[in-house]
């Protein structure tokens, strides 16, 4: 399957380390600015805080990617759908609005092809796991 993520790159910036936090910078097909905000492991920080500080992160990320502090979409997964535990935050940095519709189809494309993958193996799964051979009444 074609990862999605590309040219992923693992950052620090201050006043990351103290929250337990790190900056991933990616791109997507199409999109060149994408950045995942996470906080690596729980910690005492609460999350309002930390949606603020990633809030304030995501004016900064516009400003220095296109000048303009407003120029940026976040996406962000309570518990219960989120694929990895830790809280974290997605920043779509884009000028344009048929930039955030290229956000939501590329992301709906592979979470649809994602959803389809899992169900899939979860199916073959179940038929692995039936009894084989055996009467038939």
């Amino acid at each position: 399957m074609p990862r999605f993520m590309l040219d992923r790159e693992l950052l620090s910036p201050p006043g990351y380390a103290e929250r337990g936090c790190v900056l991933v910078r990616y791109r997507l097909p199409g999109l060149r600015h994408c950045f995942v905000l996470c906080q690596e492991e729980a910690s005492a920080t609460p999350h309002c805080d930390l949606l603020l500080f990633f809030l304030a992160e995501a004016e900064r990320l516009a400003a220095d990617v296109l000048g303009d502090p407003q120029a940026f979409m976040l996406i962000h997964s309570g518990s219960a759908i989120r694929k990895r535990a830790n809280w974290h935050l997605h920043v779509f940095v884009v000028r344009h609005r048929w930039q955030k519709a290229w956000v939501y189809t590329v992301l709906g494309a592979k979470n649809l092809v994602l959803a389809a993958l899992s169900s899939v193996t979860a199916q073959r799964r179940r038929v692995e796991a039936r009894p084989r051979g055996g009467a038939v009444e």
